[in-house]
């Protein structure tokens, strides 16, 4: 979604430390901003070691942003200049370690969202998640579902048109049940299914209230 003359806003997930320390030698012989952080920020470019479920690579994919290899960095400080994404997106060359699926992901989304206009891969949906203070995972979760620009509800307040309704180990305490009810519920690894593996998500059903 970068143009050539946009600014490079670029972050990296799964590399180790002397990985990294190698990579940003190259990346800052490129004009660009870097941002160091281990959650997710409003990059441009995500530099991915692997295909993953990452809270990175995950919120990446749900904004339409570029998710190449590390060869872009190297190959672009080496010509002096950002050379095209294309063949360096993730899934432009086959692996037979991934499901094809899974591959075809970050340029799927970021196709999709730029032929489509829409801001993000969750702009339809309207969710509550399971509240408890200090879990990293839901929050990690939350910023997932914000880059792909759901609209996160609480559910004290939730309106009759919740779309998904996330449970954590089948426990969720129903405070709203009657605006709630026509909801679907969803286990937290459906966001990653629903990027990746979109094809099954047919077999997916709605959890009844006995189970919670």
């Amino acid at each position: 979604m970068a143009s050539g003359s946009q600014k490079r806003i670029i972050q990296l997930t799964g590399f180790k430390k002397q990985e990294k320390k190698a990579l940003l030698k190259w990346l800052f012989k490129l004009d660009c901003v870097f941002l160091d952080n281990k959650k997710y920020r409003n990059c441009t470019h995500l530099i991915a070691k692997k295909l993953c479920k990452s809270e990175k690579f995950l919120a990446a994919c749900a904004a339409g942003k570029w998710i190449l290899t590390k060869e872009y960095i190297i190959n672009s400080a080496e010509s002096g200049r950002w050379l095209d994404e294309t063949t360096y997106e993730w899934g432009y060359e086959k692996d037979t370690h991934y499901s094809p699926q899974m591959q075809s992901a970050p340029k799927r989304w970021r196709e999709e969202l730029t032929h489509s206009s829409a801001p993000g891969a969750f702009h339809r949906w309207k969710v509550v998640l399971p509240v408890k203070e200090g879990d990293k995972r839901m929050a990690s979760i939350r910023r997932v579902l914000q880059a792909g620009k759901a609209t996160i509800c609480s559910s004290q307040n939730a309106e009759r048109n919740i779309t998904h309704i996330f449970i954590n180990n089948k426990i969720f305490l129903m405070q709203n049940k009657k605006c709630l009810s026509e909801a679907r519920y969803y286990p937290l690894q459906y966001l990653g299914d629903y990027l990746f593996e979109v094809s099954k998500l047919k077999n997916i059903s709605k959890i009844s209230f006995s189970l919670l």
